[in-house]
This record gives C-alpha cells, structure tokens and sequence, in this order.
C-alpha cells in the first residue's frame, strides 16, 4: 500500500493557492482514478482510495501536518518508503516537479512539521515549483503563498497524476529520473 499526502490549507479560501498546489495534485490524482474523497475526523484528513493508494488532504492546516502524517501512517501501517508527501516549493519555477528522498525542510513549516513528528527527513517528496516572489511583493513571504496561483503558473493536473503514478509504479529513482529534468 501506498499513501500520498498533498500538503495545503483546508477551506475554500485557499482553494487555488501557491500554498494548495499539493492539494491541487492529489485532487488531480484522485478525479484521474474516479476516486471519491471521505472525511476521515480520527486521521484528521479527507482521504481517497485509488486501487492500492491512499491519497490524503490534511484537514489540520499546513503548519500541523504531522499530525495527519503520524495518524494516517500509523493507521494504515504504511512502511516510511511507501509515503509520499506533495507540496509547493519556492526554489523551483513555477508548475516544475522535482522528487527528493531525504532532505531539510526548505524553511517549508508544513514538511518541517511532518518530519519533526515522524522523527526523520528520509520522507520521499514530490516538490511542485511555486516560483519566488518578485522583488518588488514586499518581505512577507507568507502572503505570496496564500496568493491565487495564476492559470499559467499551476500545476498541469495530467503531469501531476503522471509523476505520481510514476512513483507508485517504479519508485522513487524512476519518477526522479523522469521528472527532475530541467
């Protein structure tokens, strides 16, 4: 079994964020596989069956998405190999993929709160590229992300479910070699 867990901010208000490109993708994944969403209050998450998947949208905000992590992981006895966590990146170009295997959170509260909870950094993560702030956006970091995603900048919902399906199928070295490219 497989579990993917797209990061974002419940509500309707942060529909179409920056911050929401996770949510964005594995909503992307889910109408794909004709997988219907559950509100799961125990996990603290909405969560989809897709085959031997279990997609999952956080319903505790970004900065407490362990919490959701650590139930979700302990309820389906989910090796840590077999998690895959999505969520936006600043350091990458906007609507770029970039897998990663282990790592630091990037200044990313959502991932740090994940990994901080999980006890490690050895988490497989689908990177969706959200672009910097222009120069002239101010210092708030924070209000660029919360930011509607232009049409042009979002992800492409067929590539999101492609990388995706291209992890589960082949792992992480296949799906990085796909679509890490430049």
């Amino acid at each position: 079994m497989k579990l993917i867990i797209g990061l974002g901010n419940p509500g309707t208000e942060y529909d179409r964020t920056r911050h929401n490109v996770g949510f964005m993708a594995v909503d992307a994944f889910a109408e794909h596989a004709e997988a219907a969403w559950k509100a799961d209050a125990k996990r603290k998450a909405s969560v989809a069956k897709a085959g031997k998947t279990i997609l999952a949208k956080p319903t505790t905000y970004m900065n407490n998405s362990g919490d959701a992590a650590a139930a979700l992981i302990s309820f389906y006895k989910v090796a840590p190999e077999d998690v895959l966590v999505v969520h936006d990146e600043m350091d990458l170009a906007p609507g770029r993929f970039k897998f990663t295997g282990e790592g630091g959170p990037a200044g990313h509260n959502g991932v740090e709160d994940i990994q901080t909870k999980l006890g490690t950094d050895k988490i497989a993560r689908l990177r969706i590229g959200i672009g910097r702030p222009p120069a002239d956006h101010g210092p708030r970091t924070t209000d660029y992300v919360l930011e509607t995603l232009s049409p042009q900048d979002a992800p492409k919902p067929l590539d999101t479910a492609s990388a995706m399906r291209d992890w589960i199928e082949g792992g992480l070295e296949k799906a990085s070699n796909r679509w890490n490219r430049k």
